[in-house]
């Protein structure tokens, strides 16, 4: 049975996909490192970092805010299975993970909060309260 490779179907040469395999992945379909897709956006109460990772517990993410960049590592894990499980495709990555983001110059770092659900973890970065002027009356003598 020839299994599926994406890049065959480009004409990429078996020998070729073979060491693109070996350079890119770990036995049984590890890949050393992988980047979870991430929504980044703003509304008047800061700034919100959603990251999509399926398959990764609340216990293998680290969010940490240093000098102004927010970084979010982590772990997802192949499932091991029996030593009679054989696969025949393994197209999602796994291994750690991790994004750097650096915060706007307006943003609190010391106020992160985070929440996992769903497999989607969002970071939310509030504004900083900015001391506003104010208009100060005169009053002639």
């Amino acid at each position: 049975m020839n299994t599926y490779h994406p890049l065959r179907e480009l004409g990429i040469p078996s020998r070729l996909l073979t060491i693109a395999d070996a350079l890119l992945r770990d036995n049984h379909g590890e890949n050393r490192n992988w980047t979870p897709s991430v929504n980044i956006f703003e509304d008047e109460s800061g700034y919100h970092v959603s990251a999509e990772l399926p398959d990764v517990t609340p216990s293998d993410v680290k969010v940490t805010v240093r000098d102004g960049v927010l970084t979010l590592k982590g772990e997802r894990k192949l499932e091991k299975k029996s030593d009679t499980t054989r696969y025949h495709l393994v197209e999602r990555s796994y291994g750690q993970f991790s994004r750097s983001f650096t915060l706007p110059k307006d943003s609190d770092g010391d106020r992160v909060a985070a929440e996992f659900k769903n497999g989607v973890l969002t970071v939310s970065v509030p504004k900083r309260i900015e001391i506003q002027p104010r208009e100060i009356e005169v009053k002639v003598n």
